[in-house]
């Protein structure tokens, strides 16, 4: 038995994710408030799940936003709401408080369509998928916020805990992997409903709020919605000694015209990042406390010794250099 599960990404929100915090409460006020009735709980999934011939007839259609709110059990909250609570806040953080509330739910609702999409392919090819069973969990509405983050963050990493026959371990995987190998398990999973692999999990719900996530910022655009931070630059500095020294990860992209650069330095005032560049090699370098983040790279081609484009998003410093 093997198991991959998030718990924290590296980047800090500039402003408190309040719309995502209380997205996470009311999912477990509502569990508690179930699990802890004297009479059958299935009652109110019947009455606020969404039903995929409900919906079809054009009934109930605002069970398309409360069956966000409803957990079968434990493990499948727990599930849904480390997910929520990692992912989201950064989302949150890009998108804006109201908007961030109207993606989420636009996301789950969008999600719920493709499940019973799916549901009636399944029924046209004699699969049994029943559309009487009602459709409850955030999951769909958490897979936009996936979507939008893998495009958004791609080179955030996501630290990890890895469970393999009995043996746990930590470890620190770029978002742009994480999620991808999650997608794709979806998709995969999402298939085999179509060749009579029996799930109780909505897995096409996944897949299609993922995608509505994919879709929304590709089409405003990556950069229009990341938050800008204008960098304070100042003459370069003398180095100073700090009890401990930290190498950021750096990508280094080389395109016709310049050379874009990345690096993770989470937790940081941008006002405090100093960027030193001669024609063939970068220094960055910040101090936060006790820690100091030091890195000299050596350029694979010349460029102008002038930064372009400085920006500091959730922890990532991204900047441009124009090629010689």
């Amino acid at each position: 038995m093997a198991a991959i599960f998030p718990i924290q990404d590296e980047n800090r929100p500039s402003r408190k994710p309040f719309v995502n915090w209380g997205l996470v409460a009311i999912d477990v006020v509502v569990f508690l408030f179930l699990f802890f009735q004297p009479f059958n709980q299935y009652d109110y999934f019947y009455m606020y799940g969404a039903i995929p011939y409900d919906i079809l007839q054009g009934r109930n259609l605002w069970t398309l936003v409360t069956h966000m709110f409803f957990h079968a059990d434990l493990w499948h909250i727990i599930g849904n709401m480390i997910f929520l609570w990692v992912f989201g806040d950064n989302v949150e953080d890009t998108f804006g408080h109201v908007k961030y509330l109207l993606f989420y739910l636009s996301g789950g609702i969008f999600a719920e369509f493709t499940h019973i999409a799916s549901a009636l392919i399944s029924q046209q090819m004699n699969m049994g998928q029943n559309l009487f069973i009602p459709t409850i969990g955030a999951s769909g509405a958490i897979a936009s916020v996936l979507g939008a983050y893998i495009l958004l963050f791609p080179h955030a990493r996501i630290k990890t805990v890895v469970y393999v026959i009995y043996i746990i371990s930590f470890t620190s995987i770029p978002a742009f992997y994480y999620l991808g190998f999650w997608f794709i398990y979806q998709v995969l999973m999402g298939l085999g409903t179509f060749i009579g692999t029996s799930s109780s999990v909505a897995f096409w719900a996944h897949i299609g709020g993922f995608v509505f996530g994919l879709i929304v910022v590709k089409v405003v655009g990556v950069e229009k919605m990341r938050k800008r931070h204008l960098m304070h630059r100042e003459q370069p500095t003398s180095i100073v000694s700090a009890p401990l020294v930290v190498a950021p990860l750096v990508d280094v992209v080389v395109f016709e015209d310049k050379v874009t650069i990345l690096a993770n330095m989470p937790g940081l005032d941008p006002r405090n990042i100093k960027i030193e560049v001669s024609e063939s090699l970068v220094v960055i370098s910040a101090e936060y406390m006790d820690l100091k983040f030091y890195k000299q790279i050596v350029l694979p081609v010349r460029v102008i010794p002038r930064v372009e484009n400085a920006l500091y998003n959730n922890g990532v410093l991204s900047f441009s250099l124009l090629r010689m």
